[in-house]
C-alpha cells in the first residue's frame, strides 16, 4: 500500500470549528445545553422573584449563572485561546501514513507514531479526528487531500489498522 503524505496548516476558524464540533461528539457540551440552560435561568429566576429573594434562591441563581458563564466559556472562549496559544497549532503539518507507522513532523515535532496510538477515527464533513483519548485527537483538515482516491485510500488504511470508525 501506498504512503499518503499531507501537509498543512491549521487557520483559526477551521481549528475552532473542529474544536466545537469535537465537544459536542464527545458529549462534552449537547446540542440542548443552551435550551437547558435558558430554562435553568428562568426558573431559578421566576423562583428568586416569587419567593422574595431568600439566601437559598440568591445562591441558586448564582450557581446557575456561573454555570451557564463556564459552558458559554468552554464553548466560545477555550477554543480560540487554545488556538492562540499553542504554538503548535499555527505551524505547518506534515503527516505521513504508511502501514507500519504515522510519521508527525512540524517545525517542533519530528516523531514515529505507531498506529497503536490511536484507538478511533471520527469523521464529520470537514474533519478527521485521529483519536487517542479523551480531548486528545490529531486534527486532519478534509481540505488537505490531493483528490478523492488519496481521501478514500486514507480511509481504507485507517480501516485497516483502528477498531472503530465513526461518523459524527
Amino acid at each position: 500500500m501506498a504512503r499518503i503524505e499531507l501537509k498543512f496548516q491549521y487557520t483559526q476558524s477551521e481549528y475552532v470549528r473542529a474544536e466545537r464540533q469535537y465537544l459536542i461528539a464527545a458529549k462534552i457540551l449537547h446540542k440542548y445545553d443552551p435550551v437547558l440552560a435558558v430554562l435553568c435561568l428562568l426558573i431559578a429566576m421566576i423562583y428568586m422573584l416569587a419567593s422574595a429573594f431568600s439566601t437559598l434562591n440568591v445562591i441558586l441563581f448564582g450557581i446557575v449563572i456561573l454555570v451557564v458563564i463556564m459552558g458559554c466559556c468552554l464553548y466560545f472562549l477555550m477554543p480560540i485561546l487554545k488556538y492562540k496559544n499553542t504554538s503548535k497549532f499555527h505551524e505547518v503539518y506534515t503527516l505521513i501514513f504508511s502501514e507500519d507507522v504515522i510519521y508527525f513532523k512540524t517545525d517542533s515535532i519530528d516523531s514515529e507514531l505507531q498506529w497503536a496510538v490511536y484507538s478511533q477515527l471520527w469523521q464529520n464533513d470537514n474533519f478527521y479526528y485521529l483519536i487517542q483519548g479523551v480531548r486528545m485527537y490529531t486534527l486532519i483538515p478534509k481540505r488537505v487531500f490531493k483528490d478523492s482516491d488519496e481521501q478514500q485510500a486514507f480511509e481504507e488504511l485507517v480501516q485497516s489498522k483502528l477498531k472503530l470508525i465513526k461518523r459524527i
